[in-house]
């Protein structure tokens, strides 16, 4: 998804390709563009779905080019009016998310540079969710014994290679994030060019977690003098993670908007 250019012109009218995320989900389909002037287009989006909506202000991806429409109007869906985002590079926000980090020598990154899914198990571990009772079976009791000693045999080879390092959790800090890259709070200095495991907690409802690669841009001492701010643009981030991001990043736009509209609201009855 690169939306790194301003777009200059309009969508032209016919078929073409939409995505856009809809509870967490991302969906992609066709659209047929009835009009498009002025950077407000007219589409009527291919959805079997009839129970499907789309709220006023959601972000539509539309052409191979990924130009972004906010949606203005939806009354008529699948019909949609939606207005052309004319910006420079992936918007960001800023928000109090957990991030946990750990640097990646560059021998392991060159080694596991197109299976970084490798990598993140592991860094981070293996997520698993204990099963019901009713649910507990010969098969998985044995899939448990097996895991835990998958774990053990981890720490052993950790233990034998001296590598004693584990990765920081930077707890609920202030970070800014958008679809390329992030900023982040850090208790150690990197140096530019490092390559960083980051796992990020999202408050989104289908996922709330993402393991991306990222690759330090800055990195400079904080005001408090115990800390960092570190900068990293993102590597090896599927566009499925990147797609989860610029859902949340937008979502998170459209509260802060909600809440300063609240506020100015409040202001005018005082």
């Amino acid at each position: 998804m690169d939306t790194s250019k301003d777009i200059c012109s309009d969508v032209g009218l016919g078929t073409v390709d939409v995505k856009f995320v809809s509870d967490g989900n991302t969906v992609r389909t066709k659209g047929y563009v009835k009009s498009s002037l002025d950077g407000v287009i007219v589409i009527t989006l291919d959805i079997d779905d009839k129970k499907m909506t789309i709220p006023i202000g959601t972000d539509i991806y539309v052409s191979e080019k990924n130009i972004v429409y906010h949606v203005i109007d939806s009354e008529n869906f699948p019909e949609v009016k939606a207005l052309r985002m004319t910006r420079r590079g992936y918007v960001r926000v800023d928000d109090i998310l957990r991030v946990d980090y750990r640097k990646i020598s560059q021998r392991d990154y060159d080694h596991f540079e197109n299976k970084p899914e490798i990598l993140f198990k592991n860094i981070f571990g293996e997520t698993f969710k204990p099963p019901e009772i009713e649910e507990a079976t010969p098969e998985l009791l044995y899939n448990l014994i097996y895991q835990a000693n998958l774990k053990i045999d981890r720490i052993l080879d950790i233990l034998e290679n001296r590598d004693s390092e584990r990765y920081v959790s930077a707890g609920s800090e202030y970070i800014n994030i958008s679809g390329s890259g992030m900023r982040f709070v850090a208790n150690r200095n990197f140096a530019v060019g490092d390559i960083i495991a980051l796992r990020v907690f999202l408050p989104l409802v289908s996922r709330t977690r993402i393991d991306v690669l990222g690759k330090v841009t800055s990195s400079t001492q904080s005001e408090s003098g115990d800390k960092y701010d570190v900068s990293v643009r993102f590597v090896e981030l599927s566009e499925t993670d990147r797609e989860m991001i610029v859902g949340y990043v937008f979502k998170r736009q459209r509260e802060l908007l909600r809440i300063n509209s609240d506020a100015r609201n409040r202001e005018l009855d005082d």
